[in-house]
């Protein structure tokens, strides 16, 4: 899909004004230059509040002000005055459809107010030579959503001034809930919400079935009730601790970026052990897993070590007396016996004492001889007795070593901590106000955020524990059910929903995983083609927690470290990676790519921008400063239409106008 054209008629700044996008294979890039307060940004709202109604990368500067352009309205005196953008967009089969939203304005004794249209929005589709239409209201928001959802529409349009602060303002969670609008998972959490409210639906139909299932469903409900709470619960608090956590990094910007050079080194510092601990008690809790693992393995061994050496003696005890393996197989002595011949030739079945003594000798050889049939089990249960008694040979030594690590790495912690504790008292002892007051308030912050943390590991440890309660009653109420063949159905349906939950949670979470590395892998290469210290950085990691790091090729942290230029490069190649996994064949603009790039760097960005984003037309919204004879010529074999933005102040504000470059 291709942007057409973009026409603005009193919208802001521009009082008539269109823009038609370059529709070249090769030349797939359109430049439109003004300086700050221009309208370039203007240009972006204009393409959002049409798809969307919504001015969506609007300046808080701009908060307030009317849409509509002041100097028209002063024209329209008693009259209305009609604000109106239309963009037209062609299809990749070459189909054009059409979009226009409009509002209607009007003054009186200086009150400014909205007037009431029928119809404020529609869209035109071409259909084979004719054009279909008008179609308005939600049924033309749905198509225009389905071509570009609103949920993501900031990986198609890029803000360049707001990607120095997006991993400021961004936590994990929300880098999460990027993943997850760009993966387009709505259907599957959808999926688990049907399935959940009908599988509580069947377990209210099985009231009154049995005494004993209605006190269990009674009790699965109670259950879900508390968990549903502590759930909510525990979002809540992480809404908290993620706003603790940015208000703490917010003060810790501050200290760092301070123009005292002990205080930048202190906090640079400081937030590098903060980095180091996480990676620390991170290592500690896998260690403490692994340790309760090995001795839950080990556990049974353990108790049961007496009783195992006891029978493995029997065992070999019984292999030195030749019983193990049998020497001669019971069948054979008990065929002796029925013929009433001994193997030797004398008589075993006369009723004289020789031959009952020898009869009695053969039947007691039987008798000793029936462990012996036991034997491929015996000799099976002693190798594995051997290999049980075994695996504890190096109980001792493991559990040492488990110990040790742990504990090394608690005192790594202990100093770390201590280091962090004096850092904290030298900042705080500042002889600059304001330097003292920023550290109280990161530390008020830090400690919230510590509380909070602490409030969401008991309440997991508590959602962790009734997920097993339920799991064992919910087993149990099926149980009770089975007991009537009549009930049978109410437990298949139930269990039809828990096996479509876990089978939608298991393609959402696996969807998710590899979105989140491809979207890592692309950001990685992105960034490492447009960064200009070349060996200086390893890579973009995306975690679990969905928290992303700039790695030094030292293998530290570097994210904390980039400039600002760099933060954007950084930002710039997330938002290019999350479009380019999108699926949605959308064009870009990019509002002031290089605003917070030097001009070194600028030639390195502007040679690799088109590399990265194949086959997409491509708008971008620069100032003078960005688009320099440098860049201009480096961008030249991909770029075809640029446009000046010429400004022009007035009593009423400023006009606008957009001029064609020959």
């Amino acid at each position: 899909m291709k942007f057409d054209y973009l026409q603005m008629k009193n919208f802001r700044q521009y009082p008539n004004a269109k823009i038609e996008f370059s529709q070249s294979v090769t030349k797939n890039f359109t430049v439109i230059q003004g300086v700050n307060g221009a309208g370039k940004t203007n240009i972006l709202n204009a393409v959002t509040w049409c798809l969307f109604g919504d001015e969506k990368h609007i300046d808080k500067k701009c908060k307030g002000l009317p849409i509509v352009n002041s100097f028209a309205l002063s024209k329209c005196k008693d009259t209305t005055c009609e604000v109106k953008v239309e963009l037209q967009l062609i299809q990749s089969d070459g189909k054009r459809i059409r979009i226009a939203r409009c509002e209607k304005w009007k003054e009186q004794n200086n009150n400014l107010s909205k007037v009431a249209t029928a119809h404020d929005f529609l869209i035109m589709r071409e259909i084979e030579r004719d054009w279909v239409g008008p179609i308005y209201g939600d049924d033309a928001q749905y198509i225009v959503d389905s071509l570009i959802p609103p949920a993501i529409e900031e990986y198609f349009f890029f803000d360049g001034e707001r990607m120095n602060d997006y991993f400021k303002e961004n936590t994990g969670k929300d880098i999460k809930s990027a993943v997850f609008k760009i993966s387009q998972l709505e259907l599957c959490n959808s999926l688990i919400e049907h399935l959940s409210a009908r599988k509580t639906e069947y377990l209210r139909l099985t009231r009154g079935l049995s005494p004993e299932a209605d006190k269990i469903r009674d009790l699965i409900a109670i259950y879900n009730n508390s968990q549903q709470k502590d759930i909510e619960q525990k979002n809540k608090l992480e809404a908290e601790y993620e706003e603790a956590e940015l208000h703490e990094k917010e003060y810790s910007d501050k200290l760092r970026d301070s123009s005292l050079e002990n205080i930048e080194s202190l906090e640079s510092e400081r937030a590098a052990l903060v980095r180091e601990l996480g990676e620390i008690n991170g290592d500690i809790d896998e260690l403490e897993k692994e340790k309760i693992n090995f001795l839950h393995k080990n556990m049974l061994v353990i108790f049961a070590f007496d009783a195992l050496t006891r029978t493995k003696s029997l065992i070999d005890a019984q292999e030195e007396a030749g019983m193990i393996p049998s020497p001669v197989q019971n069948i054979f002595i008990d065929g002796l016996l029925k013929k009433g011949e001994c193997i030797c030739g004398s008589n075993i079945a006369a009723k004289d004492e020789s031959s009952c003594v020898r009869r009695k000798k053969v039947e007691e050889f039987l008798k000793q001889n029936e462990l012996s049939e036991m034997t491929k089990d015996l000799i099976n249960c002693n190798i594995q007795i051997q290999t049980m008694i075994d695996q504890l040979e190096n109980f001792q030594a493991n559990t040492v070593k488990l110990s040790k690590k742990l504990r090394d790495l608690e005192e790594k912690k202990r100093q770390k901590n201590r280091r962090v504790e004096q850092i904290d008292s030298e900042i705080s002892k500042s002889d600059f106000e304001e330097i003292r007051d920023w550290e109280k308030k990161r530390g008020q912050w830090a400690e919230e955020k510590r509380k909070k943390d602490n409030e969401i590991a008991i309440l997991k440890r508590q959602i962790d524990r009734r997920e097993s309660i339920l799991k064992a009653n919910n087993l149990k109420l099926d149980q009770e059910l089975k007991k009537e063949a009549k009930h049978n159905s109410l437990v298949n349906l139930r269990r039809f929903c828990e096996d479509g939950i876990r089978a939608a949670e298991e393609v959402r979470d696996s969807i998710m995983r590899n979105v989140k590395d491809e979207v890592c892998r692309k950001t990685s290469e992105q960034f490492l083609s447009l960064i200009w210290k070349k060996g200086v950085y390893k890579g973009v990691t995306i975690d679990d927690d969905y928290n992303i790091s700039v790695l030094h090729i030292s293998g530290r942290e570097g994210i904390g470290s980039l400039s600002a230029g760099e933060r954007q490069v950084c930002a710039l190649s997330f938002m290019a990676a999350l479009n380019s996994v999108s699926g949605f064949d959308v064009p870009i603009i990019i509002d002031t790519p290089l605003a917070r790039i030097s001009n070194v760097p600028t030639r390195n960005i502007a040679e690799n921008l088109p590399r990265y984003l194949p086959n997409k037309q491509v708008s971008l919204l620069v100032t003078d400063k960005e688009f320099t004879s440098e860049v201009k010529q480096t961008l030249n074999n991909v770029v075809g239409k640029t446009y000046l933005i010429n400004f022009t102040e007035k009593d009423y504000g400023g006009l606008s106008e957009l001029v064609l470059q020959t």
